[in-house]
């Protein structure tokens, strides 16, 4: 067995609200220019801090052809989507994770839930990830799911020891059902060990380098929040292997099989459609445009698409 290694590093690109590490412009050059466009299957990545309360001011926003996930690491988040009556909305307590299977379309809402925004520990911390999907998905129903109060599992080296743990957001020890295998998990690895992350040799990735100073199978990132995406390989090379120095580590490590489907993103009314060609992704704003109006006028109702 060998590990896998970097293929590239790629720092994150702050716009204010977001600090954006996978995904670029649209179609029609709108939204954030960043250099990592995707890594098959996951086309967009975000990490954001809220510190106050019913944030972001977003609103009701659509998604359609994808799948969202919340990776909410700490704080609480409230959500909602427009399958559900409007007021109708959940709440979850980190670690939580919260996949949203945008379908053939549905509109979305999530705010922070912060009872003293004084008291740092109760700001939201997530990242929010998106996962393309075959084209036959697009045109499914929406649907939801969550994962609440996930535990902790041990992380040990090659001889048994404990040098770590993990916290399993969507894959293994994870309830959420995904189109296809993906599996994203966030580490925290002790100082001075080294630790085999077990990755199949068939999956694409990135890792997010969160805190600590370590090395991911020889190669060290600049930054936090720097995006170190793996190197494909041959079938022996199932794992990631990741030294630490005289600090505790955190990263997350997204992997996921490729679907090899072409894509298009078009953002509109605050979201984004993705579709197979630009012409497909450029019809359907219209009719997402409307909606967003209908819906957000008084007594308004956001019915799913459908389209």
């Amino acid at each position: 067995m060998t590990s896998r290694t970097i293929k590239k590093i790629v720092p994150a690109t702050a716009t204010g609200k977001i600090t954006r590490l996978i995904g670029t412009v649209d179609i029609d050059g709108s939204g954030t220019n960043h250099p990592l466009e995707s890594v098959d299957p996951f086309i967009l990545l975000d990490y954001g801090v809220v510190p106050i309360n019913e944030m972001p001011p977003f609103g009701a926003h659509p998604h359609r052809g994808h799948s969202v996930i919340t990776v909410l690491l700490q704080g609480k988040v409230k959500s909602w989507d427009s399958f559900k009556p409007k007021g109708e909305w959940y709440t979850l307590t980190a670690p939580a994770s919260y996949w949203v299977d945008a379908g053939s379309g549905v509109f979305h809402d999530e705010r922070s839930v912060i009872d003293n925004e004084d008291d740092e520990t109760q700001h939201m911390k997530l990242f929010q990830l998106w996962v393309g999907v075959k084209e036959s998905d697009r045109s499914n129903p929406p649907k939801v799911q969550r994962d609440e109060n996930l535990e902790r599992h041990e992380c040990k080296d090659a001889v048994g020891n404990v040098v770590g743990w993990a916290i399993c957001y969507v894959g293994q020890n994870s309830s959420i059902s995904t189109p296809h295998p993906v599996d994203v998990k966030l580490i925290k690895q002790q100082q001075k060990t080294t630790y085999r992350v077990p990755i199949d040799s068939k999956r694409n990735g990135f890792v997010v380098h969160v805190k600590g100073a370590p090395s991911f199978s020889g190669t060290s990132p600049n930054n936090d929040l720097d995006v170190l995406v793996l190197e494909n390989s041959d079938d022996t090379a199932n794992f990631l292997e990741v030294t630490t120095g005289d600090e505790e580590a955190e990263y997350l490590v997204c992997t996921g099989e490729p679907n090899n489907e072409k894509w298009v993103k078009k953002l509109a009314a605050n979201g984004a459609v993705i579709a197979a060609t630009a012409d497909e992704a450029r019809a359907l704003v219209p009719s997402v445009d409307a909606m967003s109006v209908a819906g957000k006028a008084e007594n308004g109702s956001f019915a799913p698409w459908g389209l």
